[in-house]
């Protein structure tokens, strides 16, 4: 699942599509760093130690394609763990918005 796709999911789901593209890009903005951040604690979790390590040094090259393979190699239902990110993401901030707070990561909770 790549990043527009994500975006997509997340316009559709918030019922956003109406919206200015600037205002859409605020909320998928906002929503995708919490994606990102529970997103990356559930890789981790999954990764061996050694894997953890490998991981880091492949995300400090900043190479988008080698991170893609690098997660495609080790993390096999890599696209249902996004996925579930998304959607867990999505129900958080259904709950929260009638609250007026913000959604949280994984780990934040």
């Amino acid at each position: 699942m790549r990043n527009q796709e994500i975006r997509d999911i997340l316009i559709k789901e918030l019922g956003i599509g109406e919206l200015p593209e600037e205002a859409q890009d605020e909320i998928v903005g906002k929503l995708g760093e919490v994606i990102l951040k529970s997103l990356t604690i559930a890789i981790f979790d999954k990764l061996s130690a050694e894997a953890r390590v490998e991981f880091e040094k492949i995300g400090a090259k900043d190479d988008p394609a080698l991170i893609q393979e690098f997660l495609e190699d080790n993390i096999p239902d890599m696209h249902t763990l996004m996925e579930e990110e998304v959607r867990r993401t999505l129900q958080n901030y259904a709950e929260l918005e009638a609250g007026g707070e913000k959604p949280k990561a994984r780990g934040e909770e």
